[in-house]
Protein backbone atom coordinates (compact mmCIF):
# COMPACT_ATOMS: atom_id res chain seq x y z
CA UNK A 1 0.00 0.00 0.00
CA UNK A 2 1.44 3.37 -0.95
CA UNK A 3 1.78 6.57 1.33
CA UNK A 4 2.65 9.37 0.66
CA UNK A 5 5.21 11.36 2.76
CA UNK A 6 7.23 15.03 3.40
CA UNK A 7 10.74 14.18 4.02
CA UNK A 8 12.47 17.73 5.73
CA UNK A 9 16.03 17.19 5.62
CA UNK A 10 17.16 16.03 9.56
CA UNK A 11 19.83 18.89 9.79
CA UNK A 12 17.66 21.54 9.60
CA UNK A 13 18.82 23.52 6.77
CA UNK A 14 16.68 25.25 4.37
CA UNK A 15 16.15 22.60 1.43
CA UNK A 16 12.70 21.98 -0.08
CA UNK A 17 10.61 18.96 1.06
CA UNK A 18 10.88 16.02 -1.05
CA UNK A 19 7.39 14.47 -1.68
CA UNK A 20 7.95 10.03 -2.29
CA UNK A 21 5.66 7.41 -2.04
CA UNK A 22 6.85 3.64 -0.35
CA UNK A 23 7.40 0.75 -2.58
CA UNK A 24 4.69 -1.21 -3.19
CA UNK A 25 4.13 -4.94 -1.68
CA UNK A 26 6.07 -6.80 0.57
CA UNK A 27 9.43 -8.37 0.29
CA UNK A 28 11.25 -11.18 1.92
CA UNK A 29 14.72 -10.79 3.81
CA UNK A 30 17.01 -11.64 1.30
CA UNK A 31 19.28 -9.50 -1.24
CA UNK A 32 17.43 -9.77 -4.14
CA UNK A 33 14.49 -8.59 -2.32
CA UNK A 34 16.32 -5.73 -0.68
CA UNK A 35 17.66 -4.72 -3.89
CA UNK A 36 14.41 -5.32 -5.72
CA UNK A 37 12.92 -2.23 -2.78
CA UNK A 38 15.37 -0.01 -4.16
CA UNK A 39 14.58 -0.41 -8.13
CA UNK A 40 11.00 0.36 -7.18
CA UNK A 41 12.16 3.25 -4.73
CA UNK A 42 13.78 4.68 -7.80
CA UNK A 43 12.15 7.98 -7.53
CA UNK A 44 12.54 8.11 -3.56
CA UNK A 45 16.29 7.49 -4.00
CA UNK A 46 17.27 10.05 -7.05
CA UNK A 47 15.17 13.04 -5.04
CA UNK A 48 17.34 12.20 -1.77
CA UNK A 49 20.18 11.82 -4.20
CA UNK A 50 19.53 15.60 -5.30
CA UNK A 51 18.56 16.98 -1.71
CA UNK A 52 21.66 15.91 -0.25
CA UNK A 53 23.94 17.76 -2.90
CA UNK A 54 21.73 20.40 -2.66
CA UNK A 55 21.77 20.49 1.06
CA UNK A 56 25.39 19.73 1.44
CA UNK A 57 26.57 22.84 -0.17
CA UNK A 58 23.78 25.29 0.83
CA UNK A 59 24.56 28.22 1.66
CA UNK A 60 27.88 28.20 0.39
CA UNK A 61 29.74 30.93 -1.97
CA UNK A 62 30.34 28.73 -5.01
CA UNK A 63 28.31 25.70 -3.92
CA UNK A 64 29.26 22.52 -5.66
CA UNK A 65 32.74 23.80 -7.11
CA UNK A 66 33.68 22.75 -3.71
CA UNK A 67 33.89 19.24 -4.68
CA UNK A 68 36.42 20.29 -7.48
CA UNK A 69 38.28 22.82 -4.60
CA UNK A 70 38.89 20.55 -1.96
CA UNK A 71 40.74 17.42 -3.71
CA UNK A 72 42.52 20.23 -5.52
CA UNK A 73 44.09 22.12 -2.16
CA UNK A 74 44.71 18.41 -1.35
CA UNK A 75 46.47 17.56 -4.26
CA UNK A 76 48.70 20.78 -4.01
CA UNK A 77 49.40 20.06 -0.19
CA UNK A 78 50.75 16.30 -1.09
CA UNK A 79 52.50 17.19 -4.06
CA UNK A 80 54.59 19.68 -2.31
CA UNK A 81 55.07 17.92 0.78
CA UNK A 82 56.49 14.70 -1.15
CA UNK A 83 57.34 15.85 -4.47
CA UNK A 84 58.76 19.27 -3.51
CA UNK A 85 59.99 19.26 -0.06
CA UNK A 86 60.81 15.83 0.51
CA UNK A 87 61.78 15.32 -3.22
CA UNK A 88 60.30 11.75 -3.61
CA UNK A 89 60.62 10.29 -6.88
CA UNK A 90 59.36 6.92 -7.88
CA UNK A 91 61.22 6.48 -11.50
CA UNK A 92 64.09 8.65 -12.94
CA UNK A 93 63.02 12.04 -14.39
CA UNK A 94 59.58 11.88 -12.99
CA UNK A 95 58.18 15.49 -13.44
CA UNK A 96 55.90 17.39 -10.79
CA UNK A 97 53.13 17.44 -13.48
CA UNK A 98 53.16 13.40 -13.65
CA UNK A 99 53.40 12.95 -10.18
CA UNK A 100 50.23 15.11 -9.85
CA UNK A 101 48.47 13.22 -12.34
CA UNK A 102 49.39 10.41 -10.57
CA UNK A 103 48.39 11.47 -7.37
CA UNK A 104 44.78 12.98 -8.77
CA UNK A 105 44.24 9.39 -10.23
CA UNK A 106 44.42 7.39 -6.67
CA UNK A 107 42.82 10.61 -4.45
CA UNK A 108 39.65 10.90 -6.72
CA UNK A 109 39.28 7.18 -6.14
CA UNK A 110 39.57 6.69 -2.99
CA UNK A 111 37.82 9.99 -1.84
CA UNK A 112 34.82 9.09 -3.88
CA UNK A 113 35.29 5.44 -1.82
CA UNK A 114 35.87 6.90 1.26
CA UNK A 115 33.00 9.33 1.55
CA UNK A 116 30.35 7.27 0.71
CA UNK A 117 31.43 4.56 2.99
CA UNK A 118 31.87 7.34 5.84
CA UNK A 119 28.54 8.47 5.52
CA UNK A 120 26.61 5.43 4.91
CA UNK A 121 27.90 3.91 7.91
CA UNK A 122 26.22 6.10 10.09
CA UNK A 123 23.32 6.70 7.99
CA UNK A 124 20.50 4.71 9.45
CA UNK A 125 21.19 5.63 12.85
CA UNK A 126 21.43 9.52 11.85
CA UNK A 127 18.02 9.18 10.13
CA UNK A 128 15.95 7.50 12.87
CA UNK A 129 12.65 9.46 12.16
CA UNK A 130 12.57 8.36 8.42
CA UNK A 131 13.08 4.71 9.66
CA UNK A 132 10.22 4.74 12.24
CA UNK A 133 7.82 5.79 9.08
CA UNK A 134 5.46 2.80 8.30
CA UNK A 135 6.72 1.14 4.59
CA UNK A 136 9.96 3.32 4.28
CA UNK A 137 12.53 1.60 2.44
CA UNK A 138 15.44 1.86 4.31
CA UNK A 139 17.52 0.84 1.26
CA UNK A 140 17.64 4.04 -0.10
CA UNK A 141 19.42 5.72 2.97
CA UNK A 142 22.55 4.31 2.05
CA UNK A 143 22.61 3.83 -1.72
CA UNK A 144 21.70 7.62 -1.73
CA UNK A 145 24.69 9.02 0.15
CA UNK A 146 26.97 6.62 -1.82
CA UNK A 147 25.12 8.05 -4.74
CA UNK A 148 25.76 11.47 -3.93
CA UNK A 149 29.93 10.81 -3.24
CA UNK A 150 29.63 9.12 -6.71
CA UNK A 151 28.07 12.62 -8.49
CA UNK A 152 31.05 14.28 -6.87
CA UNK A 153 33.34 11.62 -7.89
CA UNK A 154 32.39 12.58 -11.46
CA UNK A 155 33.29 16.15 -10.80
CA UNK A 156 36.54 15.14 -9.50
CA UNK A 157 37.16 12.88 -12.58
CA UNK A 158 36.24 15.87 -15.08
CA UNK A 159 38.77 17.45 -13.24
CA UNK A 160 41.27 14.54 -13.42
CA UNK A 161 40.61 14.02 -17.54
CA UNK A 162 40.93 18.05 -18.03
CA UNK A 163 44.45 17.97 -16.31
CA UNK A 164 45.26 14.51 -18.45
CA UNK A 165 44.84 17.28 -21.58
CA UNK A 166 46.66 19.83 -20.07
CA UNK A 167 49.66 18.33 -18.26
CA UNK A 168 49.91 15.19 -19.21
CA UNK A 169 49.80 13.21 -22.72
CA UNK A 170 46.13 13.69 -23.23
CA UNK A 171 43.42 11.16 -23.94
CA UNK A 172 42.80 8.03 -25.66
CA UNK A 173 40.24 5.69 -26.37
CA UNK A 174 40.65 4.01 -23.28
CA UNK A 175 39.00 6.54 -21.20
CA UNK A 176 35.96 5.49 -22.48
CA UNK A 177 36.48 2.20 -20.34
CA UNK A 178 35.97 4.41 -17.40
CA UNK A 179 32.76 4.09 -16.86
CA UNK A 180 31.62 0.22 -16.24
CA UNK A 181 34.73 0.41 -13.13
CA UNK A 182 33.49 3.99 -12.03
CA UNK A 183 30.10 2.04 -11.50
CA UNK A 184 31.77 -1.64 -10.33
CA UNK A 185 33.45 0.75 -7.18
CA UNK A 186 30.21 2.64 -6.37
CA UNK A 187 28.37 -0.56 -6.50
CA UNK A 188 31.48 -2.26 -4.34
CA UNK A 189 30.84 1.16 -1.62
CA UNK A 190 27.40 0.40 -1.59
CA UNK A 191 27.89 -3.24 -0.17
CA UNK A 192 30.33 -2.16 2.37
CA UNK A 193 28.67 0.48 3.53
CA UNK A 194 24.83 -1.44 3.54
CA UNK A 195 26.71 -4.08 5.80
CA UNK A 196 28.84 -1.12 8.02
CA UNK A 197 25.43 1.11 8.51
CA UNK A 198 23.94 -2.25 9.60
CA UNK A 199 26.51 -3.05 12.42
CA UNK A 200 26.61 0.85 13.32
CA UNK A 201 22.56 0.36 14.57
CA UNK A 202 24.33 -2.36 16.94
CA UNK A 203 27.79 -1.30 17.76
CA UNK A 204 28.09 2.40 17.59
CA UNK A 205 31.77 2.16 17.94
CA UNK A 206 31.69 1.18 14.48
CA UNK A 207 31.56 4.83 13.18
CA UNK A 208 34.69 5.67 15.16
CA UNK A 209 36.89 3.03 13.26
CA UNK A 210 35.80 3.33 9.83
CA UNK A 211 37.27 6.77 10.02
CA UNK A 212 40.34 5.21 11.21
CA UNK A 213 40.69 2.51 8.95
CA UNK A 214 40.42 5.01 6.06
CA UNK A 215 43.26 6.81 6.96
CA UNK A 216 45.56 3.75 7.43
CA UNK A 217 44.01 2.47 4.04
CA UNK A 218 44.82 5.88 2.37
CA UNK A 219 48.44 4.86 3.13
CA UNK A 220 48.18 1.37 2.73
CA UNK A 221 46.50 1.84 -1.02
CA UNK A 222 48.97 2.67 -3.46
CA UNK A 223 47.44 6.10 -3.66
CA UNK A 224 50.60 8.41 -2.72
CA UNK A 225 53.13 5.98 -4.29
CA UNK A 226 53.04 3.71 -6.95
CA UNK A 227 52.08 -0.72 -6.48
CA UNK A 228 55.78 -1.32 -7.65
CA UNK A 229 56.74 1.15 -4.59
CA UNK A 230 54.89 -1.66 -2.46
CA UNK A 231 57.55 -3.57 -0.09
CA UNK A 232 57.15 -7.22 -1.02
CA UNK A 233 57.41 -8.34 2.65
CA UNK A 234 53.44 -6.73 2.75
CA UNK A 235 52.24 -8.03 -0.20
CA UNK A 236 49.19 -9.90 1.33
CA UNK A 237 48.07 -6.19 2.65
CA UNK A 238 48.10 -4.88 -1.63
CA UNK A 239 46.57 -7.89 -3.28
CA UNK A 240 43.71 -8.44 -1.40
CA UNK A 241 42.43 -4.64 -1.94
CA UNK A 242 39.72 -4.01 -3.57
CA UNK A 243 40.60 -0.26 -3.77
CA UNK A 244 44.05 -1.29 -5.05
CA UNK A 245 42.81 -2.47 -8.12
CA UNK A 246 40.24 -0.19 -9.27
CA UNK A 247 43.42 2.96 -8.59
CA UNK A 248 45.56 0.70 -10.34
CA UNK A 249 42.88 0.05 -13.13
CA UNK A 250 42.52 3.94 -13.63
CA UNK A 251 45.84 4.52 -13.92
CA UNK A 252 46.35 2.18 -16.62
CA UNK A 253 43.62 3.85 -18.76
CA UNK A 254 44.07 7.52 -18.35
CA UNK A 255 47.71 7.89 -17.52
CA UNK A 256 49.34 4.65 -19.22
CA UNK A 257 46.73 4.80 -22.35
CA UNK A 258 46.33 0.93 -21.95
CA UNK A 259 44.53 -2.17 -20.85
CA UNK A 260 44.68 -3.25 -17.38
CA UNK A 261 48.30 -4.88 -17.47
CA UNK A 262 46.52 -7.96 -15.81
CA UNK A 263 42.87 -9.55 -16.39
CA UNK A 264 42.98 -10.86 -13.06
CA UNK A 265 42.74 -7.22 -11.34
CA UNK A 266 39.62 -6.55 -13.12
CA UNK A 267 37.87 -9.81 -12.89
CA UNK A 268 38.99 -9.14 -8.63
CA UNK A 269 37.66 -5.23 -9.24
CA UNK A 270 34.07 -6.81 -10.72
CA UNK A 271 34.10 -9.79 -8.44
CA UNK A 272 34.06 -7.79 -5.36
CA UNK A 273 32.01 -5.31 -6.62
CA UNK A 274 29.47 -8.43 -7.18
CA UNK A 275 30.32 -10.28 -3.62
CA UNK A 276 30.24 -6.58 -1.71
CA UNK A 277 26.39 -5.97 -2.88
CA UNK A 278 25.29 -9.28 -2.42
CA UNK A 279 26.83 -9.71 1.24
CA UNK A 280 25.90 -5.94 2.06
CA UNK A 281 22.46 -6.42 1.05
CA UNK A 282 21.45 -9.48 2.31
CA UNK A 283 23.16 -8.23 5.78
CA UNK A 284 20.45 -5.31 5.64
CA UNK A 285 17.64 -7.34 4.20
CA UNK A 286 17.62 -9.58 7.23
CA UNK A 287 18.00 -7.11 9.95
CA UNK A 288 15.99 -4.25 8.62
CA UNK A 289 13.13 -5.10 10.36
CA UNK A 290 14.65 -4.46 13.76
CA UNK A 291 16.04 -0.80 13.02
CA UNK A 292 13.17 1.15 14.36
CA UNK A 293 13.44 -0.56 17.68
CA UNK A 294 17.38 0.07 18.01
CA UNK A 295 17.61 3.14 16.83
Amino acid sequence: MAADEVLDDPSGSAAAPVAVSAPSGPTGPTAAGELRVLWEARGLFWALTLNDLKVRYLGSSIGLFWAIVNPVIEIATYTFVFHVLLDVRFHTGQTTGQYVLFLLCGMVAWHGFADGLVRATTVITSHAHLIRKVNFPAVVLPAQVVAAAGVNQLFRTAVLLVACILIGDGLTWHALLLAPFLVAQALFALGVGMFLSVLHVYFRDVGHWVNAALMIGLFVTPVVYPASAYPREFSMLLYPNPMAQYIGIYQNLLLGHRLPTALTSVLYALLAAGVALVVGASVFAHNRRRFADLV
